[in-house]
Parts: C-alpha cells; sequence; structure tokens
C-alpha cells in the first residue's frame, strides 16, 4: 500500500533527523534544500514530489523533534531500562525522538496514529526488533502520562471510553517536566 503524503513527510523528517544527529546544528542550513530534493524523494519510489503544504509538515516534525531532543531523550532514559540513549541504534533513537514529540506536542493527530506511523517506519528504516522496540518504548510512555493525567482507558475496539479525550493541552509538557528534573526551573 503506499505511503499517505503525511507518512511520506515523516519519512523525510526521520532522515533529517539522522542527518542532524550524524551532523549537528550545521545540517540546519542545508534542511529546506534536503526536504524539496526530488532526486532523493525519487530515490525513495515516490514518482510525484512532495506539495509545499507536505514539506512544511514535514520540516515542523523535523524543528519541533531536533528542538526537544534533550527532553526526548531524558524521557527515553527514565522510560527505557537496559539501555542507554546513546546506544540505541541512530535510526530507533530519531524514530522515538519524532513520535515523542508528534505525541507531546501535536494534539491534532491521534496517539494511536502516532504510534502506528513511527512502527512503520521501524518496519522500513529499523533492524528486525526495532518495530517491536518503537512500539513498546512509545505505548508505555503513551500510557503512563494517560493514567498520570487521568485519561480514560481504551475499549475493547481501540476507542476510547466516553469519547475522544485528547489530555495534551490540559497538563505541562513532559518535555518541560524533564527538562525541570534535570536542568531546574527556568
Amino acid at each position: 500500500m503506499p505511503l499517505t503524503k503525511r507518512s511520506q513527510a515523516r519519512v523525510l523528517a526521520l532522515q533529517a533527523l539522522c542527518l542532524f544527529d550524524a551532523l549537528g546544528e550545521r545540517f540546519k542550513d542545508e534542511l529546506d534544500r534536503f526536504l524539496q530534493d526530488r532526486v532523493n524523494q525519487a530515490d525513495l519510489g515516490w514518482k510525484r514530489g512532495l506539495r509545499s503544504k507536505h514539506v512544511a509538515f514535514a520540516r515542523s516534525l523535523v524543528a519541533g523533534a531536533w528542538e526537544h531532543r534533550v527532553a526526548s531523550d531524558n524521557l527515553l532514559k527514565e522510560h527505557v531500562s537496559g539501555w542507554t540513549v546513546e546506544r540505541m541504534q541512530p535510526v530507533d533513537r530519531n524514530i522515538l525522538r519524532l513520535g515523542l514529540y508528534e505525541l507531546l506536542e501535536c494534539p491534532e493527530t491521534a496517539h494511536q496514529v502516532v504510534i502506528s506511523e513511527a512502527v512503520e517506519l521501524a518496519h522500513q528504516f529499523g533492524g528486525t526488533e526495532s518495530p517491536a522496540f518503537v512500539n513498546g518504548v512509545l505505548d508505555g510512555i503513551w500510557r503512563g502520562l494517560a493514567a498520570v493525567t487521568g485519561t480514560p482507558s481504551e475499549s475493547k475496539d481501540g476507542k476510547q471510553a466516553g469519547g475522544p479525550v485528547d489530555h495534551r493541552a490540559d497538563v505541562a509538557s513532559p518535555y518541560e517536566e524533564s527538562h525541570e528534573k534535570h536542568h531546574g526551573s527556568v
């Protein structure tokens, strides 16, 4: 099944995050060129390039995930036992950063969609165990957050009991809490 344009934007966002991870801030000057590169998109098997609104979506995901990477890494340290963030495969680490950013800061996208998209990225670009690892980590962090905020549990059909409730706007961002925990109050 072909990827949706938003899924394609997530692929580009993941690639860009991996480049940021490898090259650091100096990649910032190349980001727009990379996201619009039709050769890169063709290499991914896409017959048509992404429209500007999907490139903008990819750019916002990259910018947000990269900006929040320290806080994401702190959340990962708190929730992943037996692994350091540095020991994680770079692709897995950046899929998790992307997924955490979207889970915690983009309430317009349902958490099930975010986790499913991250797992699909892990299938496409990660190792054999990456999909289960990514799913377990993101789902565990989401459930932990839901337990703290009192989000209704999901019914057997995957829908939230009592209708859709998104608690992300009602609580302080775990990014802020994690940052304060590790760096003190701002």
